[in-house]
């Protein structure tokens, strides 16, 4: 498929999926939905983009077009942010 085609497939799909969101969603009587349908959509796309870029947060940053702190803060919102591991130190001074 060329670019055109799968624009015009994901908007199909689209069209097709977001009324079943709109609708199950309870985000649309509390005047939330944007930022629910925001988030369903977000969380995969950020997921793709760190598979496509093996994990590469910088990498990832600019298949999206956003700064990389933004990516991180977005990523650690979602819950998405590995957990860091420590210095190595195990919380031992050393000398």
């Amino acid at each position: 498929m060329d670019g055109r085609a799968d624009a015009e497939e994901f908007d199909r799909l689209l069209s097709t999926v977001l009324p079943i969101v709109v609708r199950d969603s309870t985000a649309a009587e509390s005047g939330r939905l944007y930022r629910s349908v925001m988030a369903r959509v977000e969380t995969p796309l950020l997921r793709h983009a760190l598979e496509l870029s093996a994990g590469n947060q910088l990498k990832a940053a600019r298949l999206l077009g956003i700064n990389r702190n933004t990516l991180r803060k977005r990523l650690r919102l979602l819950g998405l942010l590995p957990v860091a591991r420590g210095n190595g130190s195990n919380g031992a001074k050393s000398a």
